[in-house]
C-alpha cells in the first residue's frame, strides 16, 4: 500500500498548473471546463489504487503476490492419486469464475473516436512550427572556452624508455636495443 499526501499532491498540481499558466492561460482554462477529475489523479472521484496503468507488468506483480497460486504438475499428480476430483479448492480465488466477474466491475470509459474530439478553436488554430536548429549527427563538439593562461595542449609524441619527446621507443636513441 502507498502511504501518499493528499494535500501535498495537490499542492504540487497547483504548482505544475501556475506553471501552465505562465506557458499559455487558455491552455488551463480548456482544461479546467474539460474537468479537472476526467484526467487528474489527484481529483478524480473513483479510488486511484484501482485506476489501470500502462505498465502491465506491474498490475500483475500486484495482483499476483504469491507466485501465481496455480498448482504445479506434481500437485496435480498428487491429487490425481488420491482420487480428489474437484481440484478448485486448491487453485488461488483469482482464478475462479467471481474473480474474472470482479475484473470488469469498474467500468472503463473508451477514448472517443477522433471525429467525436472536441477541441477549442484556438487550439486548432495554432501553428507548430518545427525546431530552429537541427541536431548534427555524430557526438556534438565541446565548446569549452580556455583561460589566456591556459595551454592550447597539442600531441606530441614521447618515447616509451627515456620519456623524451620527439621519438617513440623503436627510434630511440639514448638505450641500445635489446636483441
Amino acid at each position: 500500500m502507498c502511504s501518499i499526501q493528499w494535500p501535498r499532491l495537490i499542492e504540487d498540481f497547483d504548482k505544475l498548473m501556475a506553471k501552465v499558466v505562465k506557458i499559455d492561460n487558455r491552455i488551463k482554462m480548456y482544461l479546467e471546463d474539460d474537468g479537472y477529475e476526467k484526467w487528474s489523479r489527484v481529483h478524480a472521484t473513483v479510488n486511484m489504487r484501482r485506476m489501470m496503468t500502462s505498465n502491465i507488468v506491474e498490475c500483475i506483480k500486484g495482483c499476483l503476490v504469491e507466485l501465481d497460486k496455480i498448482p504445479c504438475a506434481h500437485a496435480f499428480a498428487v491429487l490425481k492419486k488420491k482420487n480428489i476430483i474437484d481440484i478448485h479448492p486448491y487453485y488461488s480465488d483469482y482464478y475462479k469464475p467471481a474473480a474474472l466477474a470482479n475484473t470488469y466491475e469498474v467500468p472503463m470509459v473508451p477514448m472517443p473516436d477522433k471525429e467525436d474530439w472536441s477541441a477549442p478553436e484556438f487550439i486548432l488554430e495554432e501553428i507548430v512550427l518545427p525546431p530552429r536548429y537541427k541536431r548534427l549527427a555524430g557526438r556534438p563538439r565541446k565548446r569549452r572556452k580556455k583561460n589566456s593562461g591556459e595551454k592550447i595542449s597539442t600531441n606530441t609524441n614521447r618515447c616509451g624508455h627515456c620519456r623524451q619527446e620527439d621519438h617513440n621507443r623503436r627510434t630511440c636513441t639514448f638505450f641500445p636495443k635489446e636483441d
